[in-house]
Order: structure tokens, then C-alpha cells, then sequence
């Protein structure tokens, strides 16, 4: 069968490809049947509608899949379901957005099947059922839409051999994807970039991410986090490296450090037979002498640190994040003394967050910078259905629009907090994130900027002419 896959990336800046798509395309290749891929990521998205009408007609697939994250969901509806509508076709979609409100994505009648979760046994055994000519009343892990209604079945049962997996399939990634990363600023000269995982499902619970609701959903389904072996690491790595001249490697697993005896057999065998640059994430409690050693001795060159909060009360109260201000600062004087670089996540305007405890994050930002901090990003809290900060944002009143309309999370929130308005913490963000690394002197005229808007905005105009005259990668 001809399936016909969609990536409605509209933030078009992520740009290395998705993995899960990458899996599901590998899977439906390894099983026989033929994939093209619309992905809207170099793409103009005014011609959404033209670019899928024309390649329906081009590839005459017998299924289309949407992969959804949220802040696609209103593209996809407005756009691609219209045409989708007339096209006489079976439309699958999965993905978070899908996984955590079903019943909205389904209140759609041109969508027909509906994954939640992890998605290759289901979409594979969907396309076999549809490839035979059999009509599709009921398929585990999926919704189906028919005659009688909606079928609804629960997630399976997780994979625990990720192992068994056909390898990710690249070839229908526009070649772009591998040199448009973000990871471009910590490496040097034209490097070809790809992401693998080695591991699935985060062991943690933060309240901004679906993970706990995953871990409720799959309660009872398997072990949540699974990791793959090393040998499948390596293949995967080798198979990338030759036939897509890879020479950069980001792991996107969410903790990369997790398990001393495992790290240990990865650096051994990436440094022998892999022998490839590479960055991951970690949170700070996991970062060890040891630990950083041993992945700086196999090529890490840069470690992204989920920090989030710079107050050391806020994160414990209401991020389940235990770890203290000296483990953070720990983490990056371990790191810098490796030669390992360091990118901080921070996230600001979170539910119960004041003003007092942003200053705090501004304080944590300036001192990690002093002790060798590369790189730091700063984003608005986005609470997404599915994340018990979506619970408690509507049940306290603290969303004043459901969504903002911007696909990404720099430029607008949709909350309101206490005291820290909406339009508010837009503007905060822009100059904590842009006064973070700046000396203490400084902080006079961030609060200038914050409280005076024409002073504001005068900000905003020395910032689009410092942009051009030396480029930054800011935000």
C-alpha cells in the first residue's frame, strides 16, 4: 500500500527531523509498502491546501497519516482536513496532541482512525487490514470511526524490545533537516547532524509535560521507560553515519544519564566504532564526575540541562524537581572542567511562579553564566492539554485565551498569573532572556524596559538593529 505521511511542522525552526516519523516510515518500509512525506517545514504554508491536493494526485496513496503535536491541531483542521475531506480516503492521525484529547480530534468526520501512543504495531496492522480489503470495525490502540459510532480501544501493550524495531527511515527527509540545526553553534565547520534515540519514555513527572498522563495511561501496559541495547545504538549510528555522511549526533532521549553500567558500555563501543561527536539532555542530579568523564572521553561536546526554575522553592514545590541550587551549579562546573559545553532550559510564567521567584531564575541564569554557562534558552510557559498544568490553569482561571495562535513558545502564553498579566510576562521573557548574561549593572534597565513601555519598545527596536548588525541566536 501507498501511505502518504504529513509533518505539519509550522514553527518551521525545529528543523532536525522527527524521530517518530522517521520509526513509523521505517516500519511501514521494512513491511512492504511504499511512503512520501509532505513535511511543511521548508515549505509555504499559504499553499498548504495546493501542496497536499497536488501530491494526492501524484502518489495515490490508499491511506494518509497526520502526525499532531498541539499547536498543530488548528493548522491541521483549517488546512489539510478541507481537502482531505473530498479525496475519498482512510486519514489516520497520532501523535501527543491526538493521544491526550481524542475525543476532539475525532469530533472531526474526516479523520477515520485515531492512535494513541506509541503507534508502529497499530498503524502497521491498520495498513495490512486495509491493504487485504477488510473493513475496519475495531483495532487496539486505535479509534475507529464506523458505522455505528467510534469505536474506542485502549493503548496497547508498550514495546519492552525496542530492539525489534526497524531501523528510522531518512530518506524522506528533505536533506536540509541534517545541516539546519540548532546544534550548528557548538560545533565547527559544516557538520551533518542527526537525532537518535536510545531510549523511550521519560521515568519523570513534571507537570508541564504529558508524561504524566502517559504513565497513568500505560499504567498496567509494561515498563514505561525502555532503553535500547548498545548494539542497536551502534547500528543505528553506523547505518546513518555511511549512508548519510552523519558526522554530529543529537541523542533526544530525555535523561541521557541514567544508568552508570549502560554509559559506560555506550562510551566504550561509540568511542571504537562510532567515534562521532554527539550532545544529549540530562537533568542536573544526574551529572557526576564519573558520568561526564566517561561522555566526554567518547565525544560529548555538549550537554543540554534541563534546569527550568532558578528557584530552588518553586522547583521542589511544584515541578517534582528536588535538586538544590549547588547540584545545578555543580552540574555545570563538572561539565566545563570535561571541556564539555553547557546549554540551559529555563521556563518562566509557570502556574504559582511570581515575579520574586523569576528574579531568582535571572539571578541562578547570571551566576551559571560567570562559571562558564555557553548557552541558556528562556521560554513562556505553554500549558497543553494533557499536562496537569492544563488541570490546574483552568481550574484556577489562569488561561485567558485557550491558545494564542503563535506556534512556538517565545513569543506569547496563554496565561495570566496573579500580579504577572499576560502581556507582562511576554515582555519579561524577551529581557530576562536577554539580560541573563549580562553583568549585574545592567539590571537597572532591564527594570526600566519592564515597567516603562515606550522605553520598552525602544528595547525592541536597538534589539532588531543588534540582530542584523551582529547575529545572534538569542531569541
Amino acid at each position: 500500500m501507498r501511505v502518504l505521511l504529513a509533518y505539519p511542522n509550522i514553527e518551521q525552526n525545529a528543523a532536525l527531523p522527527q524521530v517518530g516519523i522517521s520509526q513509523l516510515s521505517g516500519c511501514l518500509k521494512a513491511g512492504g509498502h511504499e511512503v512520501s512525506l509532505i513535511d511543511y517545514t521548508y515549505l509555504d504554508l499559504s499553499q498548504a491546501r495546493h501542496i497536499l491536493s497536488r501530491e494526492l494526485a501524484r502518489f495515490d496513496p490508499g491511506l494518509v497519516g497526520i502526525s499532531i503535536r498541539s499547536f498543530e491541531w488548528d493548522f491541521v483542521r483549517r488546512e489539510l482536513l478541507p481537502v482531505l475531506a473530498g479525496a475519498d480516503l482512510p486519514v489516520v492521525v497520532g501523535g501527543p496532541h491526538p493521544t491526550v484529547a481524542p475525543d476532539e480530534v475525532m469530533a472531526e468526520a474526516t479523520i477515520d482512525f485515531l492512535v494513541r501512543g506509541e503507534g508502529e504495531e497499530a498503524l502497521m496492522e491498520l495498513v495490512e487490514e486495509l491493504e487485504a480489503g477488510h473493513e475496519v470495525k475495531a483495532l487496539e490502540g486505535c479509534w475507529v470511526r464506523g458505522p455505528e459510532g467510534l469505536a474506542k480501544s485502549d493503548v496497547r501493550q508498550l514495546n519492552q524490545d525496542l530492539d525489534s524495531l526497524p531501523l528510522p527511515d531518512w530518506d524522506i527527509w528533505d536533506r536540509r533537516h541534517f545541516v539546519d540545526s540548532h546544534s550548528r553553534i557548538f560545533v565547527d565547520g559544516p557538520r551533518k547532524i542527526g537525532a537518535l534515540e536510545t531510549s523511550r519514555g521519560c521515568p519523570y513527572a513534571c507537570p508541564y509535560c504529558i508524561s504524566p498522563t502517559l504513565h497513568q495511561l500505560y499504567k498496567g501496559k509494561g515498563r514505561y521507560h525502555r532503553e535500547k541495547s548498545v548494539d542497536r545504538i551502534i547500528a543505528e549510528a553506523l547505518d546513518k553515519k555511511e549512508r548519510f555522511r552523519l558526522d554530529y549526533v543529537n541523542f533526544i532521549d530525555e535523561t541521557f544519564l541514567l544508568r552508570d553500567s549502560r554509559i559506560e558500555e555506550f562510551c566504550r563501543r561509540w568511542t571504537a566504532e562510532v567515534g562521532l561527536p554527539f550532545r544529549f539532555t540530562t537533568r542536573p542530579e544526574t551529572v557526576t564526575d564519573e558520568r561526564i568523564a566517561m561522555v566526554a572521553g567518547a565525544g560529548a561536546n555538549l550537554v543540554g540541562l534541563g534546569i527550568e526554575s532558578g528557584d530552588q522553592g518553586y522547583r521542589q514545590r511544584h515541578l517534582n524537581r528536588g535538586y538544590s541550587q549547588e547540584q545545578v551549579q555543580a552540574a555545570v562546573d563538572i561539565c566545563k572542567n570535561h571541556g564539555v559545553k553547557v546549554f540551559g532550559f529555563f521556563v518562566m510564567g509557570m502556574p504559582h511562579e511570581t515575579r520574586e521567584n523569576i528574579e531568582n531564575t535571572l539571578d541562578l541564569i547570571q551566576d551559571l553564566y560567570n562559571r562558564g554557562l555557553d548557552h541558556y534558552m528562556v521560554t513562556l510557559c505553554y500549558p497543553f492539554k494533557g499536562t496537569p498544568f492544563y488541570e490546574m490553569a483552568q481550574a484556577e482561571g489562569l488561561m485567558e485565551v485557550e491558545s494564542t495562535g503563535v506556534p512556538n513558545v517565545w513569543e506569547d502564553t496563554p496565561l495570566s498569573l496573579p500580579g504577572l498579566p499576560r502581556r507582562d510576562l511576554v515582555r519579561l521573557r524577551g529581557l530576562v532572556s536577554y539580560f541573563g548574561h549580562k553583568n549585574q549593572r545592567w539590571r537597572p534597565l532591564m527594570g526600566v524596559c519592564e515597567k516603562n513601555s515606550a522605553a520598552y519598545f525602544a528595547w525592541r527596536l536597538y534589539r532588531k538593529i543588534e540582530r542584523k548588525i551582529v547575529p545572534s541566536d538569542i531569541l
